[in-house]
């Protein structure tokens, strides 16, 4: 064989071996389990790759397109982020819409939108500036009046919105050039970022939502990293990547499109078809928070499960609008029934945290220090107070005044546990005379019902990013819209403006916490507990980061 031929052969092979040392793992990705080989194109992932095509035609791995199937319990009315909150909609919205800020997981706000922002000296106007050449789904730029006409449109017609009332303290909004906008509030505001952060303030297109009117929360259009391409009712929701995304907030790495090409939210409502369905290789993501599926999806080698915190409190309502719960001490009477241990271990298998303050433990602004006015379980205080309340106990345990049997309605979703914690609470219930009828509602209707008053107990739950969810669900001026419990007290409205408008973080929290000694103290809900929860991703889905509340972003995700 010639000589100059082994060498030049022996040069390229050497070569070769230099660039594959190149190679490196890609962002969060693990080695192979054991045993199992490398996908055969991990060399792609390089220092050097090759030419990128271009964006929404790359090859996904092994050459299909990339697939992650998200498992949601109940199916969003709308997709509309100005209209009432409704299961469903906090996994989907942000895929879809953006917003002017982005708020971590450590609480700190990002540029997304917006590049920048000022308030001015007296705090009465916030200037955002925009990032350039952002488009809707549809084609047509987000600039400032796309910005304008997004909240203006939210004070108009967004009175079911949990933003509300921040509209409402938006009294104008100036258009300043193209991409510079200006919020003109009426009262300075500790929660505005806040707010803007959260997916009910993604930014829609004005020509979409004009041109679709009622229709646009079944066919929304936003500026998100995916835009929705097949809505079947009942069955499933399918977004596709926005091929011309390249405005991701700098938490991840990649601006441009993602790398996943589909997001499919399969709709089950049943939680053990979701998790048998993840066993099956049908759904690559869950939530889950019941003790026995959180165990068993531990043992599967094939999930990985992340905590995620939601800053949530599970609460027990009561129905102030009608007898006998306008009664303080009727309210009493029932919180001093519930055994808040027992709940915990019985219903969730020791998962969780009790509960003592209307403020979820892990939002600023909780102070321990209230679990002094906490209504702890005491049966025997529970019989005083509903005699002191004119009730009188029956040779058969039962209550009743005025000839008329203390019988109650419990109402909640579907959404699980609330059925294995409605039994427990029914049970301590009957264990004081009081019969409780359960009534589970899918969640549209459970919201719905308890929006109207068509119950006595409410069995709820709120995730938030803000001690202001106690104005948000408690205020006089959410009656018949977020606070569905028609509980009004003037001094905690007075002190939970204030907490709303304060700037120093050390006079907010003293707002709040004497906010939070009210509330326990008048008894519209006796606070349950604070849930741990999970999500169960597949092993193959890599690089996902993780968000506030439960967020998901998957710009650098893919799936081997």
């Amino acid at each position: 064989m010639n000589r100059k031929y082994v060498q030049a052969v022996l040069l390229v092979i050497l070569a070769l071996l230099a660039i594959a040392g190149c190679g490196r793992v890609p962002l969060e990705q693990a080695a192979p389990p054991e045993g199992q080989a490398a996908p055969e194109n991990q060399a792609a992932a390089t220092e050097e790759p090759a030419e990128e095509a271009p964006a929404g035609e790359q090859e996904a791995v092994g050459g299909e397109p990339q697939v992650v199937t998200r498992a949601i319990t109940s199916e969003p009315g709308s997709l509309d982020p100005q209209g009432p909150a409704g299961a469903g909609q906090n996994a989907i919205l942000p895929y879809l819409f953006d917003t002017l800020v982005y708020l971590d997981i450590d609480n700190k706000f990002h540029p997304y939108l917006a590049e920048s922002w000022e308030t001015s000296p007296d705090g009465l106007a916030v200037t955002f500036n925009l990032r350039e050449n952002v488009t809707f789904h549809d084609g047509t730029p987000l600039n400032a009046e796309a910005v304008r006409y997004t909240f203006e449109r939210l004070k108009q017609q967004g009175q079911a919105s949990v933003l509300a009332g921040m509209a409402e303290m938006v009294e104008s909004i100036d258009v300043i050039d193209e991409t510079t906008v200006r919020f003109n509030l009426s009262e300075p505001s500790s929660t505005l970022l806040s707010s803007l952060a959260t997916p009910y303030a993604g930014i829609i297109s004005p020509t979409a939502a004009e041109e679709r009117g009622r229709g646009f929360g079944q066919s929304p259009v936003g500026s998100g990293a995916y835009m929705l391409e097949k809505w079947d009712p009942g069955v499933s929701i399918t977004l596709v990547k926005n091929p011309d995304y390249a405005w991701a907030p700098d938490v991840v790495e990649n601006q441009a499109a993602p790398h996943i090409d589909r997001l499919v939210f399969s709709i089950l409502p049943d939680v053990s078809q979701q998790v048998a369905a993840f066993e099956a290789g049908e759904v690559d993501i869950l939530f889950v928070n019941q003790p026995s599926h959180v165990e068993r999806l531990r043992q599967n080698p094939d999930a990985e499960l992340v905590e995620t915190t939601l800053n949530s409190l599970i609460y027990l309502g009561f129905n102030l609008s009608r007898p006998p719960f306008d009664d303080l001490r009727v309210r009493q009477a029932f919180s001093h029934a519930v055994n808040k241990e027992e709940i915990l271990e019985t219903a969730l298998g020791g998962i969780g945290q009790v509960a003592v303050s209307p403020l979820a433990a892990t939002l600023p602004g909780f102070d321990p220090s209230v679990e002094a006015y906490a209504l702890d379980y005491d049966p025997e205080r529970t019989a005083a107070l509903l005699a002191e309340a004119g009730f009188t106990q029956g040779p058969d345990g039962t209550w009743a005044a005025d000839g008329v049997p203390l019988e109650v309605t419990l109402l909640t979703s579907t959404r699980p546990p609330n059925q294995a914690i409605a039994t427990v609470l029914q049970s301590q219930y009957k264990a004081v005379g009081i019969p409780v009828e359960i009534q589970t509602l899918d969640s549209g209707a459970a919201m719905d019902a308890a929006t109207a008053g068509n119950y006595d107990l409410l069995l709820w739950r709120y995730d938030w990013n803000d001690a202001d969810v106690l104005r948000v669900y408690l205020s006089t001026s959410r009656i018949g819209r977020t606070n569905r419990n028609f509980y009004s007290n003037p001094e905690l409205d007075r002190i939970l403006d204030e907490a709303a408008r304060e700037l120093d973080d050390e006079r907010r929290n003293e707002l709040y916490l004497e906010a939070q000694q009210i509330i326990l103290t008048d008894a519209p809900w006796q606070p349950l507990y604070t849930p741990q929860d999970y999500i169960a991703v597949r092993k193959d889905v890599t690089s996902i980061v993780m968000g506030p509340m439960g967020r998901m972003l998957m710009n650098d995700a893919v799936k081997q």
